[in-house]
């Protein structure tokens, strides 16, 4: 029986070609993805695969950034997941995929540990077993998502609320109307408007912000969606990855400081342009703010748990890196 292996590739259409038949698979960690952000804010970014032979088993691409004197690997921007990624193992006896997976983590792990300092991993929502992250010493803290099932919108508005209902009919009464664009501006700006709300200062500037925005729309990796009012004002916008016929909720900000009726329509003519280019599921990528979850959960999607690992090694450890 072959052994596992590392192998370092440069070559992006095999990730790609893997990130495609993965169950984990994502706009986020695509090649495309990563090669905007690496552009934007000077990163270099590895792809690594654990094989069995010739085969794939797992692998993982990730951004990496000098900090002082430290290589460290953190989430970027807006990028929901960066874990770990396997094959599907399809048929494979249970008790064989555990072993092999977590063989593949404890591969990754001993390249990771070699090359960087600190380094925090996203998990995908399907991997629900993290045991071997915990043995290996990794900080384990939970999140939550909703994920909603978009193929059919009889189904989906038939399984509202009748208050949600009343709240997307009254928008659209009131003269609402949502429209698709390519432009990033207004998006940009209310993303900091809202973030910045709570006091704190955005994570980067207007300028770069609307650069990446640009750029991820220019690849085909963000659609971008503006509620406008009667008097032609954009008072809502949101940001949509949209990724071998899923959804993922990427980027949202508002002009008001509360959630109005006007943002659940926003959401409901999303689901109703998605679902009719052939998109069956919206991941909400991310539930763990009370206000947002509140919002999110009135759509009827099923939570989902997944798990952000991090780990430190070295002097790192005495100064609570991350």
């Amino acid at each position: 029986m072959a052994q596992l292996h590392v192998e370092i590739s440069n070559d992006p259409e095999e990730w790609s070609k893997f990130n495609i038949c993965s169950p984990q698979s994502n706009p986020f960690q695509s090649y495309d993805w990563l090669k905007v952000y690496s552009e934007i804010f000077n990163l270099s970014f590895n792809i690594l695969f654990v094989k069995k032979g010739e085969e794939v088993v797992s692998g993982l691409i990730y951004p990496t950034k000098r900090k002082i004197f430290f290589n460290v690997l953190t989430p970027l921007l807006f990028s929901y997941y960066s874990g770990i990624m396997f094959q599907d193992l399809g048929k494979e006896k249970r008790q064989k995929k555990i072993v092999e997976k977590n063989e593949s983590i404890l591969k990754i792990h001993e390249h990771l540990k070699e090359n960087l300092d600190f380094f925090v991993l996203k998990l995908h929502y399907t991997i629900d077993d993290v045991r071997q992250f915990k043995w290996l010493g990794y900080k384990i803290k939970p999140r939550h998502t909703f994920i909603l099932n978009i193929e059919s919108l009889e189904k989906l508005w038939d399984g509202f609320s009748n208050s949600l209902k009343r709240k997307i009919k009254d928008a659209q009464e009131k003269g609402f109307t949502v429209i698709k664009t390519k432009s990033v501006e207004k998006i940009a700006e209310q993303q900091i408007l809202s973030f910045e709300r709570s006091g704190e200062k955005f994570f980067i500037g207007f300028d770069k912000l609307k650069d990446l925005l640009e750029n991820l729309v220019m690849k085909n990796l963000l659609t971008v969606y503006h509620l406008v009012d009667k008097n032609n004002e954009v008072i809502a916008s949101r940001g949509i990855s949209i990724w071998n016929g899923k959804a993922y909720d990427v980027i949202a900000g508002m002009v008001e400081r509360e959630i109005s009726n006007s943002s659940h329509f926003l959401m409901w003519k999303i689901f109703e342009d998605l679902s009719l280019n052939n998109v069956k599921e919206f991941d909400f990528c991310g539930a763990d703010i009370e206000k947002v979850a509140f919002f999110k959960m009135q759509f009827g999607g099923e939570i989902k748990i997944s798990f952000e690992v991090s780990y430190t090694k070295g002097i790192l450890k005495f100064f609570n890196f991350g």
